[in-house]
């Protein structure tokens, strides 16, 4: 997913120099995690957001190829 927005606050003094990232992002990370895969968030001030989820296929639709 992306998006042309002005991209997501970065870490700074004020947040202890961590992302300030909202509840819903944490759980989607925590879920991606569960499931075996990868997430990953780019941004910056002015550019926009992208959000990249990298899931493996489940066995079962490997063997019916």
């Amino acid at each position: 997913m992306k998006d042309a927005g002005v991209g997501m606050a970065q870490p700074s003094a004020d947040t202890g120099w961590n992302s300030p990232l909202g509840i819903g992002i944490a759980g989607m990370r925590e879920r991606v995690k569960q499931l075996g895969g990868t997430f990953e968030i780019k941004s910056k001030p002015g550019r926009g957001t992208t959000v990249s989820v990298e899931l493996p296929a489940p066995e079962d639709s490997q063997q019916q190829q």
